[in-house]
Formats: structure tokens, sequence, C-alpha cells
């Protein structure tokens, strides 16, 4: 698949590529990159207008040290049998080897991401948040940028809360490491849209989308 450079990358081409990415370079992330995809991030819809969103991202090294053992120490809970054994990941289908060694891989090296952006709202306000959410990811592949959705960090929300100063009457819902990818950028591999789409009745097929290739219509926006 031929992915074009970022600067040329359209709407659709980051739609089909925008994968979940985990692992950076030591490459810093320029202000004006971090500024667009901020900017990005607010012309998502929001309900009413009311633009609740907030943003924090974390450059500090000594910050970013911190949370990144927050977040290893989430995971050897949450992933205790891959931490324990990494034997144990080769027993999992092939498809999950490569996501759980990915997530193995950034809680490993969280601390390295050269931005940590917290997207913050108030309390049971994250769903209002996230097509901010995905603006930044889709910004994030614009820009030849990789990050992932996490909420590790909320299992050790109060001393995030300590680190960042965080008031009380705000939630860091979702937190993105930012970072240029060392891991290829796309394109985006799914179960066709035939297999999790009914027409007017639950379970009844969709005639159109089972003629469909079961790659869909990718090779319309990422060429070989």
């Amino acid at each position: 698949m031929d992915l074009k450079p970022p600067d040329q990358t359209g709407l659709f081409e980051a739609l089909y590529s925008a994968r979940a990415l985990r692992r950076f370079t030591d490459e810093p992330v320029s202000d004006e990159d971090l500024f667009q995809v901020l900017d990005s991030a607010i012309r998502a819809p929001a309900g009413g207008n009311m633009q609740i969103w907030k943003f924090l991202a974390v450059r500090d090294e000594a910050k970013r040290k911190r949370i990144g053992e927050l977040y290893w120490q989430t995971w050897t809970e949450y992933g205790k049998q891959y931490v324990d054994d990494p034997a144990e990941i080769d027993k999992l289908p092939k498809q999950m080897q490569l996501v759980v060694r990915s997530t193995d891989d950034l809680a490993r090296n969280f601390a390295t991401a050269p931005v940590h952006l917290f997207v913050c709202g108030p309390e049971g306000a994250a769903g209002t948040l996230y097509p901010a959410i995905q603006n930044i990811i889709l910004a994030c592949r614009g820009l030849g940028l990789g990050t992932v959705l996490t909420a590790f960090h909320r299992w050790h929300d109060a001393e995030i809360r300590e680190l960042l100063e965080i008031p009380a009457d705000v939630v860091p819902h979702a937190l993105l490491p930012i970072g240029h990818p060392s891991d290829r950028i796309g394109p985006v591999g799914r179960r066709p849209v035939h297999k999790v789409a009914s027409l007017d009745t639950w379970g009844e097929p969709w005639p159109f989308a089972e003629a469909q290739p079961d790659e869909g219509w990718r090779d319309r926006w990422i060429t070989t």
C-alpha cells in the first residue's frame, strides 16, 4: 500500500490508515504539530455547542517519567499473566499477539512518548469528548504522528491529579501518548461491513454490503 506524505494525506486516506500506534521514536513533537492537533480537536461536534473539553499536554520529562511508572504499575496488574510470563503471549491468536506485544511495549516505554495528552472534562462527559478524541487521532495521522487512546491512568486517579494539579471538578477521561511512530502507519484491517451491519431488522443481511470486497473501499484511497 502506498501511503502519501503527511502533508498530502486526505480525509479518507487518514480514515483507512489511522492505526493504533504504541511505539515511538525519540524525535520531539513540535509546537506547530501539537497546536495543529489541538486546533483540530476543538473543531469536533459538541452537544449543545457546550465545548466542555479541556486539554493538558505534558512534555516535562520528570512528570512523564512518573506517569510512565504509574502506567506500568497498572499494566503489571491488568496484564499480569503476560508480564510474569511473556511466553503466554505466544498462545494468543496472531492478531491478539500483535496487540498485546505492542501494549506491553507501550507500558514499558510510556514515559518516552514526547507528549502525554490528557483529554479532560466534567464527570460523566466522556461520551461528548469522543469526537474530539477522534479528531486528535486523525490529525496525528495527517501529520505523520502516532497515537492511541488509553485509560490506564484512571487506576491512579488521585496521584495523577496531584502530580498535574488537576482541579477536583475536572476529570482526565483519556490519555493519548503522541509521538513519531516507529511502526508503520497503516493501512487498517477490519472485519467487513456486511459482518457487522444489518438492514431494517437486527440480523437481516444488507445485500449491497455483501456484494462489496471484504477490504471495503480501502483501495480507492490507498493505492498499491
